[in-house]
């Protein structure tokens, strides 16, 4: 953001008019205008004044706060998460709280620091008040990232914002939040960058970003398949559900890896409340996640970064599934299962 365009939105947070900013710091109207036009700037004498007008500080006026390139955000993405690791979710949280009140109108930041801090609500909670906790400040990321001027950043933020009102049955909130969304864009940026690295010969990179780009197609394909199964079940159309699910493993087994492949059989003995089926699945994919190394070794993804499936990882990953299916209602048929009682004291 620039200097012109902080003065502007800290005047207006302020319920300032240009003129009540002149008034205050002895200057004209025409001058202040000036400023917020980017014609001129403030003499360096009334910088302190400003910001003591605006109740901010000199660093937030000035935008010193921010400028983060990628590497930095993900740079504390990585050290969230390896807290919420080492040292537990509610002292993650309040490192993330420490780095957005540093660069408190930069929407990129903010909104990766909300979604890191949904990942840590489920993998790394110790209660439902801490997931909620959680939540409730990924939320309030998310808020503040619609509302920043990076309209990539506020786009992202809106669309999050979106999927949790949708979770959360507030449908409302859900569709104003998706009418601000913009259709997709005719042009795609990462076939332009896939073009030009295979025009520099620069092969492996742009094969790492085409099997990215496909990995990203084949998940949502994943998800939509999954919900497509399940409306198929609610729609009263059992066979066709399962034909879904059969089709949506042929579909990914191009992984190679269980886990994927019994995703949307498994959505489907949820939707029916299958407890036979549905732990017989459970299990299949618990037993086949320290595997995901496996697609390292698919035709499509060769170029992928797969984590080494170190058992500590996977059975937390495990972990927090059983969890939060021990949390959820809509899985309290499984409950009286004494096999998923057994899943609970294993990974609890």
């Amino acid at each position: 953001m620039l200097l012109k365009d902080m003065i502007r939105q800290k005047r207006k947070e302020c319920g300032l008019t240009q003129e009540q900013v002149a008034e205050r710091l002895g200057v004209s109207a025409p001058a202040v205008n000036k400023w917020e036009s980017g014609s001129t700037c403030p003499d360096i004498s009334l910088l302190a004044p400003l910001a003591r007008l605006f109740h901010t500080d000199l660093n937030t006026l000035l935008c010193f706060r921010e400028n983060l390139t990628k590497e930095d955000i993900a740079g504390y993405m990585n050290e969230a998460a390896k807290l919420a690791q080492a040292e537990g979710a509610a002292a993650a949280l309040a490192r993330v709280k420490e780095i957005v009140k540093e660069y408190p109108s930069n929407g990129e930041l903010l909104y990766q620091m909300g979604t890191v801090l949904r990942g840590i609500a489920l993998m790394q909670a110790d209660s439902p008040e801490q997931v909620s906790e959680l939540f409730d400040c990924s939320r309030e990321l998310y808020e503040q990232a619609a509302a920043c001027d990076d309209v990539r950043a506020a786009d992202k933020a809106r669309y999050a914002l979106a999927s949790m009102h949708i979770q959360d049955d507030e449908y409302e909130k859900a569709e104003e939040l998706i009418s601000l969304l913009p259709e997709d864009l005719a042009l795609d940026k990462k076939s332009l960058e896939i073009s030009m690295l295979m025009k520099q010969g620069k092969n492996a990179k742009a094969s790492a970003l085409l099997e990215q780009s496909l990995n990203s197609t084949l998940q949502k394909v994943n998800i939509q398949l999954s919900l497509l199964a399940s409306a198929a079940v609610r729609e009263g159309d059992r066979e066709r559900a399962w034909e879904l699910a059969r089709y949506s493993a042929a579909v990914m087994g191009v992984y190679g890896w269980k886990y994927y492949t019994c995703m949307t059989a498994w959505t489907v003995a949820m939707e029916e409340k299958d407890a036979q089926k549905g732990m017989e699945l459970l299990r299949e994919m618990l037993e086949s996640l320290p595997d995901a190394q496996v697609m390292s070794k698919s035709l499509l993804f060769a170029h992928l970064p797969v984590q080494d499936g170190e058992q500590g990882t996977w059975k937390q990953l495990g972990r927090s599934l059983i969890m939060a299916m021990n949390r959820e209602e809509e899985f309290a048929f499984l409950k009286d299962s004494g096999e998923f009682q057994e899943l609970v004291k294993e990974y609890s």
